[in-house]
């Protein structure tokens, strides 16, 4: 079952990756570390299973895996986490410099 929109997640070094169907959401939780599963990981599993057996809209289990991957912090949000990383280093130095100068 394809989603209408899908899931863009972060994986490794600043990779996006795309969830698009109900089967990628359920390989990928299943591929998800058992000691990193919580409340909203069991939340997403459980929306995913009844969106297979047609208990509740494939809408609701695309929901319930955007919360598990917010609160995992996989969440896709569009910024390069190694240019951010960059800029917060050259934003410090900045600063740095600033304040040696001023004293």
């Amino acid at each position: 079952m394809p989603l209408r929109r899908p899931v863009a997640i972060a994986v490794g070094a600043g990779f996006k990756r795309e969830i698009a169907s109900l089967a990628a959401m359920q390989n990928f939780l299943k591929e998800w570390p058992p000691t990193m599963r919580g409340d909203c990981y069991c939340a997403a599993v459980e929306a995913c299973e009844a969106a297979r057996s047609g208990e509740v809209k494939l809408e609701q289990a695309r929901r319930a895996f955007l919360s598990f991957a917010e609160k995992a912090g996989i969440l896709w949000t569009g910024v390069d986490p190694v240019t951010a990383l960059r800029e917060a280093k050259i934003r410090r130095v900045r600063a740095r410099r600033e304040s040696e100068a001023r004293h």
